[in-house]
């Protein structure tokens, strides 16, 4: 390790060799997981920004003091170098940063389900409007229908009224027209102001 053997190193000259390896030992740390590119991964989802950890913390401080770029272009590269006193600060940043996006993310879903129950909402007053509709031409169909069997422009020459005479004179039956019909259908010819027919009508 080069840090380590700079750290043992009695002649200068070594040191300044070991000095310059263990800057470029970490550069290309830095250069191997850029090239990896984490946060393009399909479907992995990660953040935009790969953590590099040096467990020794006087080691980093060494080659930003040699390299003062090495943190900058390391950023450049989405790599945070941390040390065991960052870390945790940084962990908390991200874990900030995850939650928020997450919160952004429900907030988006909401908005979208809303919209797609806003719509089936819609579809669904539409459908029930077509039921109402068809309800009612039933129902107007129904009074339409019940008014042939009860209304005629003679008094008791109704469906009904004819149909009941067809009894009367001897049709063989086994069931009866309801007497609320009939009656009924009397009562919309008086309302209307037809004459019971004389005999020689």
């Amino acid at each position: 390790m080069a840090y380590e053997r700079f750290f043992n190193a009695e002649d200068e000259t070594e040191r300044a060799q070991y000095l310059k390896a263990h800057v470029e030992s970490l550069r290309q740390h830095v250069r191997g997981l850029s090239e990896k590119n984490y946060q393009q991964l399909h479907q992995l989802q990660s953040p935009d920004y790969t953590l590099l950890y040096v467990p020794i913390e006087p080691a980093f401080v060494l080659a930003q003091r040699e390299d003062q770029r090495i943190f900058l272009d390391a950023l450049d590269k989405n790599i945070v170098i941390v040390t065991s006193s960052t870390l945790l600060a940084t962990m908390r940043t991200v874990s900030y940063i995850w939650k928020q996006e997450k919160q952004k993310q429900s907030v988006l879903e909401i908005a979208r389900q809303s919209g797609l129950l806003y719509d089936k909402l819609v579809g669904f007053v539409e459908d029930l409007r077509g039921v109402g509709a068809k309800l009612d031409a039933a129902n107007d169909s129904y009074h339409n229908a019940m008014q042939k069997l009860m209304e005629s422009r003679k008094y008791g020459d109704t469906l009904l009224g004819r149909a009941e005479r067809i009894r009367k004179l001897g049709a063989k039956t086994s069931k009866l027209l309801p007497k609320e019909l009939l009656h009924a259908s009397e009562d919309e010819q008086e309302v209307n102001g037809l004459e019971e027919p004389s005999e020689e009508d």
